[in-house]
């Protein structure tokens, strides 16, 4: 027999109008009624048309009455309707049942919930059942969470995402809704871009542009342009433009439309710095350097300097003279020095001149000018009465070696520059330099009060008559006095001064100074007359050297050095000679006779003749030398005494006649000398 054991048993406070399993539970279909029997009004007799039955409920209770889910059904005319008129049926899934209270996928049963004039089909909530039922109660921060602890289908995640930045958008939530795209839309680049697209309609885009991607996905171009053009155009998201054009690879976009947008805004009061150098990045990326350079200079950046280097803009330097200065003027002036031909020197300081910091650019004036100096000290010649304003302002020790250097400066606008910087020493060289001897002096005395320097002046000038006015000046100044007694010695004699001092003067250290004076003018003698030995030493020493030199033996060679010539051939080949014969007297001259005539050209061993030799090593025959010798004399008598004086200068032969012989050669005719040294010095 069949049985049935009671497992449960409860009481409720409403009608079952159905019953059925659901898992560990039950599910029932409960009827609830509007009044108690007891309570009805019976006062007519006509039935009521009012229903007063409540909306029927399937409930979900445990096996000990809890109440687990609740659901009220909207069924039509449930006002009228009874506990008998519901019924709940349900149809189990096929095959074995349930373990543990859950089904396996795909057999959850469903449950059927039948009145007179509809059916309802119920089955268990699931996820995607859950998350449209946030969706529907507005509640997308939650529906987003179960999407994302599920790991529910991308197409539901994309629906999701989708209603939930809507719901963002309407409620005025742009950053957040910005802020949420990279999860939301992951690597779809369709949906980026017509998310790029809406928020620029939005007029929204800037808040988008940090979490826009660049690969996986890369969008379109254009959608980069349109985000580039948004920050640009927006005063506040300058900065948020520069550090994405930093950022962003420039191949992912065209810099062209955005400086296009960017460009107007120039010389207007929406332009800021972050604005501009984000311009000069563009400028770099569509290889507009120049322009990226003028940028980079306004906007004083250290590295325009590496930026010239590279892109070898060296040519248009010259536009920004004063930038570069004020960035770095020690790369800066070695820079413009260097690219002279480029940009000259007037140019270079009409423009400091020009600057609106006075003061700085008088600074950096000083700094070009005097490396200029340095490197070409004629190059800024037309600036040098500038320069000697400058060097007495910024750096006074280096004037006076400008005023020494520099000799294209007006002496007289020097002159007022010194007498209003009070600079002493450059006043003195400048009068100096202008003649005013007396009154440099002057200054050195009685302003400067340095006797030492008013000595190396005057010993420099060569004048006797300073050397006058240094003492008379000094004369009745004791301290003076002593000190000009210290460092005469040399220059004037110090008893000349010491007959100078008037009776009476009392002089410092007298006695001491008068013993080194002494001291000192001792050891100078000695000097003078340990040079003067010397160098008699010495001109003695050449004298005897030249005696030596002037006696010695004169090599003329032997028959054996070159071969003997035969008369007959040489007579035979006489034209041949007479056409080489200049080329031959020139090697004579350059050599020694070799042994041989330089006239003739016969050894002297072959003829008994007597032989002349000169101290250039050439010899001749006595016969050879008189007949040229009178061929010459009979020449120069009808030279001009002035010709014949300067023919007297040659070298010429000289014995160890007496100076009678030499008067007699001088009354007799001129000296005889080397015909060939002759020849070729003519």
């Amino acid at each position: 027999m069949t049985q049935v054991d009671i497992v449960a048993s409860f009481q409720t406070s409403y009608f079952i109008s159905g019953l059925a399993p659901f898992g560990d539970s039950l599910v029932v279909l409960a009827y609830i009624p509007g009044e108690e029997d007891g309570e009805k009004d019976f006062s007519s007799t006509a039935p009521s048309r009012q229903g007063n039955a409540q909306r029927p409920e399937v409930r979900v209770v445990s096996w000990n009455n809890d109440e687990l889910s609740t659901d009220a059904l909207p069924v039509h005319g449930f006002e009228h309707y009874k506990a008998k008129d519901y019924s709940l049926a349900h149809a189990p899934f096929s095959g074995s049942s349930y373990a543990g209270g859950q089904w396996a996928a795909g057999d959850e049963p469903l449950y059927y919930i039948v009145s007179p004039k509809d059916v309802v089909i119920a089955k268990p909530r699931d996820t995607e059942d859950h998350i449209a039922w946030l969706l529907q109660h507005g509640w997308h921060e939650k529906a987003l969470a179960v999407v994302e602890s599920s790991h529910g289908r991308s197409e539901l995640l994309d629906e999701v995402g989708s209603r939930y930045l809507d719901h963002l958008i309407v409620e005025r939530k742009y950053g957040e809704a910005a802020s949420l795209c990279p999860k939301l839309l992951r690597g779809s680049g369709s949906a980026w871009e017509r998310w790029v697209f809406h928020f620029a309609h939005l007029r929204q885009l800037p808040v988008l542009v940090p979490y826009m991607p660049t690969e996986n996905p890369r969008l379109s171009d254009t959608a980069y342009e349109v985000a580039l053009v948004a920050l640009a155009t927006n005063q506040s998201f300058h900065n948020d433009l520069l550090s994405t054009v930093k950022s962003w690879p420039s191949v992912i976009y065209s810099a062209l439309p955005v400086i296009s947008a960017i460009e107007p805004q120039l010389n207007t009061s929406s332009m800021t710095d972050s604005l501009k150098e984000a311009l000069a990045e563009l400028y770099v990326i569509d290889g507009q350097y120049e322009k990226a350079y003028s940028l980079y200079a306004d906007l004083l950046k250290p590295e325009v300097f590496d930026f010239i280097d590279k892109h070898n803009l060296h040519d248009v330097i010259q536009e920004k003279v004063v930038q570069l200065m004020m960035l770095d003027c020690k790369r800066a002036v070695p820079l413009y020095i260097q690219n002279r031909e480029l940009i000259s020197p007037p140019e270079v300081v009409k423009q400091l001149l020009n600057a609106d910091n006075k003061s700085d650019s008088r600074h950096f004036l000083h700094l070009y000018l005097h490396s200029l100096f340095e490197v070409n000290p004629h190059a800024g010649k037309d600036f040098h009465d500038m320069q000697v304003e400058l060097y007495a302002d910024y750096d006074p020790k280096m004037l006076l070696p400008f005023l020494r250097s520099s000799q294209h400066y007006t002496l007289e606008k020097a002159y007022e520059i010194c007498i209003k910087r009070d600079l002493m020493k450059e006043q003195v060289f400048i009068l100096g330099r202008m003649g005013n001897a007396k009154k440099a002096l002057a200054v050195i005395i009685n302003k400067l009060g340095d006797i030492e320097e008013a000595v190396e002046f005057v010993t420099m000038q060569h004048d006797d008559e300073l050397w006058e006015e240094l003492i008379k000046q000094c004369i009745h100044k004791p301290e003076m006095v002593g000190i000009l007694l210290e460092h005469t010695v040399g220059n004037l004699d110090p008893l000349y001064i010491v007959n100078k001092v008037p009776n009476g003067l009392e002089i410092p250290r007298l006695r001491d100074r008068l013993v080194k004076i002494i001291t000192d003018y001792r050891t100078e003698t000695s000097l003078r007359h340990g040079c003067n030995d010397i160098l008699k030493a010495d001109c003695v020493n050449l004298l005897i050297k030249y005696y030596n030199e002037a006696r010695h033996g004169i090599s003329l060679g032997n028959e054996g050095d070159e071969p003997r010539v035969n008369m007959s051939d040489h007579r035979a080949s006489q034209a041949f000679e007479k056409s080489l014969s200049l080329k031959t007297m020139e090697m004579k001259s350059k050599t020694g006779g070799g042994g041989r005539c330089c006239i003739c050209f016969d050894p002297f061993s072959i003829q008994n003749v007597s032989v002349i030799v000169f101290f250039c090593c050439h010899g001749y025959h006595t016969t050879c030398l008189t007949d040229s010798y009178y061929t010459s004399s009979t020449k120069e008598s009808e030279a001009t005494p002035k010709e014949a004086e300067a023919y007297d200068d040659y070298n010429g032969y000289a014995d160890d006649a007496s100076d009678e012989n030499e008067e007699e050669t001088k009354s007799d005719g001129p000296r005889m000398r080397c015909i060939l040294c002759t020849t070729a010095a003519g």
